[in-house]
């Protein structure tokens, strides 16, 4: 279902491009046998946890490093894109004020 994704590799050389792949296809598996709903169920940390500030701070460092390696390949432009996006996200996270 996913071999046109391309290859996903960290900064630090970490290939997660199978995990990717494995997690699209579990959620578009249960889509279709109409689990959706089930997995909205899951249990989030609250966002005051040191875990939720911890998994977005790494995703974002992650978006932002990878867009300033490929700033020639559109990168800048994801993170003129992302400014205000990860502003309004925090926010609403009430991660700041």
């Amino acid at each position: 279902m996913t071999d046109n994704l391309p290859s996903v590799i960290t900064a630090n050389g970490t290939d997660i491009t199978p995990l990717l792949k494995e997690m699209i296809d579990h959620l578009k598996l249960e889509k279709e046998l109409g689990n959706v709903d089930r997995l909205s169920d899951v249990q989030v940390p609250m966002t005051a946890s040191a875990d939720w500030k911890l998994i977005c701070g790494v995703l974002c460092n992650s978006i932002v490093e990878w867009a300033g390696q490929n700033r020639n390949n559109g990168g800048l432009d994801l993170i003129h894109h992302m400014q205000s996006d990860i502003g309004y996200l925090v926010k609403r996270l009430g991660l700041v004020e």
